[in-house]
């Protein structure tokens, strides 16, 4: 009997009678609406170690009988769920009667069509032969092969192309997702097919069917539950004596868990490799930072050391003395600039870079920053111009910062254009953003370079000239500056001895009712400009301690100076009838430093010293150190090697503004 006994789904098998449906039927049952079990029984169950009574309430797709694979159970749930539908559904496939064995039956599951009926869904199954199991073709029908396909998981099929028949093993239904007993459809295959996969498949098995050639390929299948396997398929097709497609065999198998070992196995290895690249490529970036920056670093500190030794050891003239010095001073400066550039490039690395955005007048900035660099183009007849139409341009930035965008840009310039040249600085606004040319006719820059012109340790093309001395870090650390300000740079260049071009975006903000100053008070350089003034210098160093008294002194302040912190209280102490008007300490000192200094000095009582003004002269340039300053009590903060002017500027600051709050002696 191929079918269940005709409107068999019409009628609830409670009311068949017993012996009808045990003769018709090896299990029959009621799901609910849930396909869950309302009632399960059948003369399989005597062959089994289970007593079905006592599946009620499961769902019928997840108990054991249909665990004899697991293709098994997703037909029996896909058949549920088609049912479930409205739909009448006959599958073939295995029942689990144990651990060892499993039978094959034809399982129907039959929509109820009452619509007040509780009983949502019918299911029948009987036993069929196993000898209608095989595949019924003379080419495979080999119990020795399908056995041994059987054993190693092994699908195996043939399509006649003649007669358009797809014979297979129920292995093979299983890897493609389809009922194990049932015919395959070419129709049927493609569908579960992946179809990122599926226009691959039918192209390799047509251009086989066509040719006559073998075919060894992989491709995924979508199963009914949405899983998705790797299946590995290997095959040939024969022609017939007339040049037509005539059969192909192939098998199947899955390597899924293949595909995802050589996939883990692929990314361990990109991940070492990469981990090795990057060993590599640290260990030289390492070997070139320290041999670029001991280069750079050295440089100068060689006309300082040289000259130094011949004023120490001969008789110069005036002319020749004031030659060392200013040498000894601009290779100073270069050093200092150096070691500025490092520790900003360490701030912008370490994500520790500070900024104090207040409004500026953008161009009074660059205008200051022209200024300060004309020296450096008069030296060498280059003729530096700047040009804005408006007077105020305000941004919201750290004014400092923006300096240091704009000097690097522009002391760039003029170190790579020559004598007699010139570089044009022009401001003008344009779609509420402050646009900032900077054009120079010097060396350009090649099409090679400039992709890296903005990267760290890149200086362009030194060969090109003798301009090349700096680290390389101005323009990365002006593009990280300008990028914090919401802006932008960019470079241009035709090439090399064709000039270049720098444009600096800044987003434009309202002008305040009156700008904020860009730079620190106006600075006195007169000789006296510190007359009658007292000052405390705590430094442990006897050089610098020296010259920082002979600094003081020489523009008029009257100077004592303690070399550690507890020897600064024991001169304070002593000194209680007249107080310092500033004091100036180091910070990193032994026996006691500059933090516990302060610290212990604002708890003295106002007329013992708690309120004498303080400033941070310190090697330390971290935004760590500079704000456990100000948190110990210093009110400037002020790095090595200091600025002179500046610190004159700080000091009488400082004393002005005491005396404004009156005086603490």
């Amino acid at each position: 009997m191929n079918e269940p006994p005709e409107n068999s789904h019409q009628t609830a098998p409670t009311l068949i009678p017993g012996d009808v449906v045990k003769r018709l039927f090896d299990l029959s049952g009621i799901l609910d609406a849930d396909g869950k079990i309302v009632e399960l029984k059948g003369s399989l169950f005597d062959k089994t170690s289970v007593e079905p009574g006592l599946l009620t309430g499961n769902q019928f797709s997840q108990t054991v009988f249909w665990q004899s694979s697991e293709n098994n159970a997703r037909v029996v749930t896909a058949a549920v769920q088609e049912a479930s539908q409205g739909k009448e559904v006959r599958r073939v496939l295995d029942f689990r009667l144990n651990a060892k064995e499993h039978v094959p039956i034809e399982l129907f599951v039959i929509p109820s069509e009452g619509a007040s009926d509780p009983v949502s869904l019918f299911v029948f199954g009987r036993s069929i032969k196993a000898e209608k199991t095989m595949i019924d073709h003379p080419q495979i029908n080999s119990d020795r092969l399908l056995l041994a396909a059987e054993n190693a998981e092994i699908g195996l099929w043939y399509w006649d192309f003649i007669e358009n028949k797809i014979f297979s093993t129920p292995r093979c239904n299983e890897l493609l997702g389809l009922p194990p007993y049932e015919m395959v459809s070419y129709e049927a295959l493609m569908d579960v097919v992946h179809p990122d996969d599926r226009g691959y498949v039918e192209e390799f098995l047509n251009e086989s069917r066509v040719s006559g050639t073998r075919y060894e390929e992989e491709f995924r299948v979508v199963y009914p539950d949405a899983t998705v396997d790797w299946i590995s398929v290997e095959g040939k097709s024969t022609l017939t004596d007339a040049n037509e497609p005539g059969e192909m065999m192939g098998i199947l198998r899955k390597v899924t868990e293949e595909k995802r070992a050589a996939s883990d196995l692929a990314k361990v290895y990109d991940r070492e490799k990469r981990a090795r690249d990057e060993a590599v490529e640290a260990n030289r970036a390492k070997d070139f930072f320290l041999a670029f920056v001991s280069h750079e670093l050295r440089a100068p500190l060689n006309a300082i050391l040289g000259w130094s030794k011949i004023l120490l050891t001969k008789e110069v003239d005036d002319a020749t003395r004031k030659n060392a010095l200013e040498t000894i001073e601009r290779s100073a400066r270069v050093q200092a600039k150096l070691i500025n550039d490092l520790v900003d490039s360490a701030r912008v690395a370490s994500g520790k870079l500070r900024l104090e955005y207040r409004p500026t007048n953008l161009a009074d900035l660059i205008n200051g920053s022209c200024q300060a660099l004309s020296p450096a183009a008069d030296a060498r007849n280059i003729d530096l111009r700047f040009t804005s139409e408006d007077k105020e341009v305000v941004v919201f930035g750290d004014a400092s910062r923006l300096q240091q965008v704009f000097g690097n840009i522009i002391s760039n310039a003029i170190k790579f254009t020559p004598e007699n040249g010139r570089v044009h600085v022009n401001m003008r606004v344009e779609n509420k953003q402050a646009i900032t040319e900077v054009v120079d006719n010097g060396q350009g820059i090649t099409s090679d370079v400039m992709p890296n012109i903005f990267r760290q340790f890149s200086q362009g093309n030194p060969a090109a000239g003798k301009n090349s001395t700096g680290l390389g870090l101005g323009l990365s650390i002006a593009k990280v500056l300008a990028e914090r300000h919401g802006g932008s740079i960019s470079a241009e260049s035709d090439g090399s001895d064709m000039g270049s071009k720098f444009t600096v975006r800044l987003p434009l903000t309202k002008p305040p009712a009156k700008a904020a100053p860009d730079t620190v008070p106006a600075m006195t350089a007169s000789l006296f400009a510190l007359k009658g003034q007292f000052v405390m210098v705590v430094e442990d160093d006897p050089d610098s301690r020296e010259v920082l008294q002979l600094f003081l002194e020489s523009h008029g302040a009257r100077v004592k100076s303690a070399t550690d912190g507890r020897s600064a209280r024991k001169l304070l102490a002593d000194a209680a009838d007249e107080l310092p008007d500033v004091i100036i300490s180091d910070l990193a000192m032994p026996e006691e430093d500059g933090y516990s200094l302060v610290a212990n000095i604002r708890n003295l009582p106002e007329k013992q010293g708690g309120k004498i003004p303080a400033i941070a002269l310190s090697a330390f340039a971290t935004a760590e150190s500079r704000d456990r300053a100000f948190k110990a009590g210093f009110q400037k903060y002020l790095t090595k090697p200091y600025e002179p002017d500046t610190l004159i500027a700080e000091i009488q600051g400082l004393v002005n503004k005491n005396s404004e709050n009156g005086d603490h002696s």
